[in-house]
């Protein structure tokens, strides 16, 4: 644009100063070696003149052309994306629909760069669904090369290993994450489930006393209860119930208060003949009142004397005479005592309050043992019609 108001400005003053020079051309004389041109001033103005209006023509020309070919690779660009894209939605569209043909027909007509990997998570998904596992783990590999989707590829990928029984696999995969990574719920549920499938009970319960109580939320209480059964039965069976024990007191006192890993301690006593114990514990654990998740291992109790167990049931009998669940409870454990008077008494009890298979099944029982037949097959026939 400057360029041309400078060419106005010139084009005028030609015009105004040029009517004055046609009196006077002027001379002038070019020379190129054994070349001499000639012409008067004025020629040589319109020549210079010329010569711009071409120039400014050809620049004008060239660019529009450059602008048409860079158009045109744009507008090719976008129609190649736009063609990507509608293959991206459709193939997206027929694995929500469940369709896996036309998902994996759609979906693999997508670059490995599109989408930030996420075509390429779907696909996996395709053909995992599809039992083509092989290949599903290969899209996975690509999409983990991606930053986008590395985390989601990574995770896909442990669990495949984790569901065929590959823990140590899995781990690997796990161990290859950052560690902003690994601080992620969804990452320490599949960590977990890793250690569990190699079988690394004591790691997965170190883990979770070391700060993993929070991420998993909800699903902490499965995690220790399934973590600390499997690594107190693994030492009960390796060392004995003594050393079970002693493992157990060495526990940081917080732990051993989670009802969790108490439930799994105490069934592993009971597991291993350690009733007296196991009744310890139990006592012990609900001196403030009764845990429904502890409550219901009295009744595994086999002692000829549950004293601490019937005193302290019936301590909360006492506070609460309407619990259906608590007269079951001691009627079960002075049944396996022994004291048929007890358990008999107890069990008419929760029947009143609520008409529960297991009691009438062992009441039919005590009455078998007292000779009661006739009793006892209707009540037997009454239990197994109970829902």
């Amino acid at each position: 644009m400057i360029r041309v108001l400078l060419l106005l400005v010139f084009l005028v003053a030609g015009l105004m100063i040029g009517p004055n020079l046609v009196g006077e051309k002027g001379y002038v004389l070019i020379a190129l070696k054994h070349t001499t041109i000639e012409m008067s001033v004025i020629s040589l103005g319109i020549m210079v003149f010329i010569a711009v209006i071409g120039f400014l023509v050809l620049e004008w020309a060239v660019k529009r052309i450059i602008g048409a070919i860079s158009g045109s690779h744009h507008w090719l660009g976008s129609w190649g994306e736009r063609r990507r894209q509608r293959f991206y939605t459709s193939g997206m569209q027929a694995l929500a629909e469940g369709d896996l043909n036309q998902a994996q027909k759609w979906l693999s007509k997508t670059t490995k760069a599109d989408f930030d990997g996420i075509n390429l998570l779907a696909l996996a998904d395709v053909e995992a669904k599809q039992g083509h596992q092989v290949k599903a783990m290969q899209y996975w590999e690509q999409a983990a090369a991606i930053k986008g989707s590395e985390l989601a590829a990574k995770l896909n990928m442990a669990r495949f290993e984790i569901s065929q029984n590959n823990g140590k696999q899995a781990l690997s995969i796990i161990d290859s994450l950052s560690i902003q990574q690994k601080q992620k719920p969804n990452v320490i549920e599949t960590w977990a489930s890793a250690l569990a499938a190699a079988g690394e009970w004591h790691a997965l319960r170190e883990r979770l006393e070391s700060g993993w109580k929070k991420p998993l939320g909800q699903r902490y209480p499965y995690w220790a209860e399934l973590a600390s059964k499997a690594d107190f039965a693994e030492i009960a069976n390796r060392d004995g119930a003594n050393e079970l024990m002693q493992e157990w007191q060495k526990l940081p006192r917080g732990y051993k208060k989670e009802i969790p890993h108490q439930k799994a301690y105490i069934e592993q006593l009971i597991a291993q003949g350690m009733h007296q114990e196991a009744e310890k514990a139990l006592v012990t654990a609900q001196k403030s009142g009764p845990e429904t998740t502890l409550l219901p291992l009295f009744k595994l109790l086999q002692l000829p004397k549950p004293t601490a167990a019937i005193k302290l049931l019936e301590k909360w009998i006492k506070k609460d005479n309407q619990n259906a669940v608590l007269y079951s409870t001691l009627a079960h454990v002075a049944f396996h005592s022994g004291n048929a008077i007890l358990a008999e008494k107890a069990l008419n009890q929760a029947l009143e309050l609520d008409n529960h298979q297991e009691d009438i099944l062992l009441l039919a029982e005590i009455k078998a043992q007292q000779a009661n037949s006739d009793e006892a097959l209707a009540l037997y026939k009454q239990g197994l019609s109970a829902n």
